[in-house]
C-alpha cells in the first residue's frame, strides 16, 4: 500500500492564514483564495513541557530554520495523562481516567500546567493556579535558533487568556494563541526580505491581522461547541483576550485586545509597559486615579475589549519598541500582573529568581509563575520571557 501523506487545512497564498477547503476568500486579510491547496501537517507534536531535544526535532523538520512548541488547538479531550505519573498528593498511582489509585484526587493533567522552550533563549509556562478548577489561559511561542544579536533572530510571543465567567474559554484561548502564532510565523517569514520602514509596517499590518484570525478561531470553536449542544445554543460564547509580541530587527512589535500584557524589562534597571489594558481600571487610571487604587477597585478588572462572537471591537491596538540593550521581553497574562504589575517590581522578580538558581528563561518564568500562586494564585497564570542579550548591529538594506 502507498504511504498517504497527512494534509493540514489550505492556507492563505497571500497572509498565510489557515482557510477551510472550498473557501472563495481568507477570512482573516480578505484575498482570494480560489484553488490554494493543502500543506503538508506539520510534524507531530511533541509533548507538553518538551524542552531542547523536542525543539531540536521540530528545528530539523523545518529545515533548521525555526523551532516551535505545537500543541492541538481546541482539544476535543484531554490528553491522556504521561505513564507512571504519580499523585500530587500522595504519591500513589494515577489510573487511567485520571484519579489516584489510592486517595481517589484528581491528578493534575498537561493544560494545569505546561511550559514551553523552542529556543534557549526564550521559555515560558502556562499554570492553573491556585483558586481556578480550570486553566483557561493558553499561549504559543516559536524562536529561531540563532539568538539576539545574530540579525536574523526571530521570536513570537502569544498570551490569551479565557474569560472565567464564559464556559469552554479554555478552548477557545489555546485555539486562539495557536493561530495566530503560526499566522505570525509565517508573516515573519514572508517578509523576511524588506527593512526599515517597510519591515515596521508589514510586522504590524501582521500583528493586526493575526488578533483576526485569532477571533475566527475563537468564532469556529464556539460554532463547534453550538453544534454540539444539544439545544443548538449557548448560555454564553467562549471569549479571551489577546496580547502578541514578535521579536526581529532590534524591535518588539506588539499588539493587544484586552488586559493581558507586554513589557519591556531592562538589565538597567529600566522597565516599560509595553501595551495598555482595555479594562475600566484603564479608564480609572485615565480619570486621575493612581495606578494602584485604579488596580483595587472591583470593577479593575473589567474588560472593554475581547475576542468572541460577543466582543463590540475584538481589534487589536499595536506598537513598535526598539530594543534598547540587554534585557527581556515578557508577554503575560493578568494572573501574573495581578501580584507584580510595575515593570521594576517583575525585574526584581526575575533578580530573585536568578539568585535561587534559575538559569533559563523557562525556570525563571516558572519561578516568576510559583510566585503569582505563593501570593494566592487566584487566577491563571501565563508567562512568556524572550532574552535579549543586546541589539543587532544595523542590517544592510535587504530591499536594495
Amino acid at each position: 500500500m502507498s504511504e498517504v501523506t497527512a494534509l493540514a487545512d489550505p492556507v492563505c497564498p497571500s497572509c498565510g492564514a489557515a482557510i477551510h477547503a472550498g473557501d472563495a476568500f481568507c477570512e482573516a486579510c480578505g484575498a482570494t483564495v480560489d484553488g490554494a491547496t493543502a500543506v503538508a501537517a506539520p510534524p507531530e507534536a511533541p509533548a507538553v513541557g518538551a524542552e531542547a531535544g523536542a525543539a531540536d526535532a521540530l528545528s530539523a523538520a523545518a529545515g533548521g530554520v525555526v523551532a516551535a512548541t505545537f500543541i492541538s488547538a481546541a482539544p476535543r479531550s484531554e490528553r491522556p495523562h504521561a505513564e507512571a505519573t504519580p499523585c500530587l498528593v500522595c504519591g500513589g498511582a494515577v489510573a487511567g481516567d485520571g484519579y489516584c489509585e489510592t486517595c481517589g484526587t484528581k491528578a493534575r493533567t498537561w493544560r494545569d500546567h505546561w511550559t514551553e522552550s523552542p529556543a534557549p533563549w526564550l521559555g515560558a509556562v502556562c499554570d492553573r493556579g491556585v483558586r481556578h478548577s480550570r486553566n483557561e489561559d493558553a499561549m504559543a511561542t516559536m524562536a529561531s535558533a540563532e539568538a539576539p544579536p545574530h540579525p536574523d533572530s526571530l521570536a513570537v510571543l502569544v498570551v490569551c487568556d479565557g474569560v472565567t465567567s464564559a464556559p469552554d474559554s479554555d478552548q477557545a484561548s489555546l485555539a486562539a494563541s495557536v493561530d495566530a502564532r503560526d499566522h505570525l510565523v509565517a508573516a515573519a517569514r514572508s517578509t523576511s526580505h524588506t527593512s526599515g520602514a517597510a519591515a515596521i509596517e508589514a510586522m504590524v499590518h501582521a500583528i493586526t491581522a493575526s488578533c483576526r484570525i485569532a477571533q475566527v478561531a475563537v468564532t469556529r470553536v464556539t460554532d463547534r461547541l453550538i453544534a454540539a449542544s444539544p439545544t443548538g445554543t449557548l448560555s454564553e460564547p467562549p471569549s479571551c483576550t489577546f496580547v502578541a509580541a514578535v521579536v526581529a530587527d532590534g524591535r518588539a512589535t506588539v499588539g493587544w485586545c484586552g488586559d493581558s500584557r507586554a513589557y519591556w524589562l531592562g538589565d538597567d534597571g529600566s522597565g516599560l509597559q509595553l501595551s495598555h489594558d482595555h479594562s475600566l481600571a484603564s479608564e480609572l487610571i485615565a480619570g486621575g486615579m493612581t495606578r494602584a487604587q485604579a488596580e483595587q477597585d472591583p470593577t479593575a478588572h473589567t474588560i472593554t475589549r475581547w475576542l468572541g462572537i460577543d466582543s463590540p471591537s475584538p481589534t487589536a491596538d499595536t506598537m513598535t519598541f526598539d530594543l534598547p540593550g540587554p534585557g527581556w521581553v515578557m508577554v503575560c497574562s493578568d494572573g501574573m500582573w495581578n501580584y507584580a504589575s510595575e515593570p521594576s517590581q517583575l525585574s526584581a522578580l526575575m533578580a530573585q529568581a536568578v539568585a535561587d538558581g534559575a538559569t533559563t528563561p523557562t525556570t525563571i518564568a516558572e519561578s516568576m509563575a510559583a510566585f503569582a500562586n505563593n501570593q494566592g494564585g487566584a487566577d491563571n497564570i501565563a508567562v512568556i520571557l524572550a532574552r535579549i542579550e543586546q541589539n543587532p548591529e544595523p542590517v544592510p538594506n535587504k530591499e536594495s
